[in-house]
């Protein structure tokens, strides 16, 4: 019953709450780390795996490397859990009805945490287990980091103007394009943390509110005389994003 159980969504494992031993499915052992062999050559000494259970018979892969944590499930016998995927920056944590609760805190940092629940109701208490470290002289790919994290967002603005709103660890930024041919307005240059708002000159006001923050927002007024001034919001960057 227990494996079936696993096998579609472990409703009937994980409601039991029943831990096992892991068997020779994961036989190094429920905290064993040993380092991968991925096909990229220039990661493989920095890729490590960790074999460990999360209760309710489950065990889980759990890899770091340079390109972030993944978490895979394990069947004691089976191997594998198609059902429940695997985890990783893209996808952080399982979804509500998976019947279990596991989610993978700070992805894009270098000491990711598992957060783990596998008894069900409200009196089954939350575990977390840590990610392998990566051998000395590794580290966390900060330029994939910026580039997975950095989201663009288009806004008309009036006046035949589009703002490109993007926003990264780095912090918001806007570029003014010309929404007829697509071409960049270069005499207005670039807004971003250095340089937050348009000068007068500039005969439109565009400014970013709270620059520093995790919500900016672009002011914007491109009619003259007494217009309201409009408000847009900056996308939002994935779950677990760095803001430096």
């Amino acid at each position: 019953m227990r494996r079936h159980a696993l096998r579609t969504g472990l409703a009937v494992a994980v409601l039991a709450g029943t831990a096992l031993a892991p068997t020779a499915a994961f036989a190094a052992g429920p905290h064993s780390t040993g380092t991968a062999s991925p096909a990229d050559p220039s990661t493989a000494r920095c890729t490590v795996v960790k074999n460990d259970h999360v209760g309710a018979g489950l065990g889980i892969r759990m890899t770091m490397s340079p390109q972030g944590p993944s978490v895979t499930f394990l069947d004691p016998v089976d191997g594998p859990v198609a059902s429940l995927g695997t985890l990783d920056r893209s996808r952080p944590a399982l979804p509500q009805g998976a019947g279990i609760d596991e989610e993978i805190l700070n992805p894009y940092g270098s000491t990711p945490q598992l957060l783990t629940k596998t008894d069900g109701g409200n009196d089954g208490l939350y575990g977390i287990v840590n990610f392998p470290r990566m051998p000395q002289g590794c580290s966390v790919d900060k330029a994939l980091v910026i580039k997975q994290c950095t989201v663009v967002k288009s806004q008309d603005i009036g006046a035949g103007t589009e703002a490109r709103m993007t926003i990264s660890p780095k912090g918001p930024s806007v570029d003014f394009y010309d929404w007829a041919d697509g071409s960049r307005i270069a005499d207005l240059g670039t807004l971003d943390r250095a340089r937050p708002k348009l000068p007068d000159s500039a005969g439109i006001y565009e400014e970013i509110v709270d620059p520093n923050g995790w919500t900016p927002r672009l002011k914007s007024k491109t009619e003259g005389g007494r217009t309201d001034y409009a408000f847009f919001d900056f996308a939002k960057m994935p779950k677990g994003c760095p803001l430096h």
